[in-house]
């Protein structure tokens, strides 16, 4: 019997490296209209949540400024640097970091989207 594959055309992936957290085309489609966005993490149930903050609710002063992450779009994929959030999530999953690839998911209720920690796909830096 068979076991199929997830592809990855459809599939919601974030690659962390040691310098930040890159989304893969389908996952940066729910960034495509912001520029920034908050990062949170789950230490007991070990998730990760990127949710999309819009020009407006900072303007209009519905989000702390200091919780603020820059994302950067390119063509393809989009990319959130931040060094301290990656160390923070090595010493949480006590390994090192570089290449860890996750599945996320994106939920419409919390406009979050939604990594789970547990579900690594692959790391390159750890044998």
């Amino acid at each position: 019997m068979f076991t199929w594959i997830k592809g990855n055309t459809n599939t919601l992936i974030l690659t962390l490296y040691p310098n930040n957290i890159t989304l893969n085309s389908i996952a940066s489609t729910y960034f495509q209209n912001v520029r920034w966005c908050m990062i949170g993490i789950d230490h007991k149930n070990l998730k990760l949540a990127l949710k999309p903050v819009t020009k407006e609710e900072i303007e209009l002063g519905l989000v702390d400024r200091e919780q603020l992450h820059k994302v950067s779009i390119g063509k393809g994929y989009g990319r959130i640097s931040n060094k301290m959030i990656i160390k923070e999530i090595s010493m949480l999953l006590e390994q090192p970091i570089d290449g860890l690839k996750i599945y996320a998911i994106y939920d419409e209720e919390s406009n979050m989207l939604i990594a789970d920690l547990n579900s690594k796909i692959i790391n390159k830096g750890v044998n």
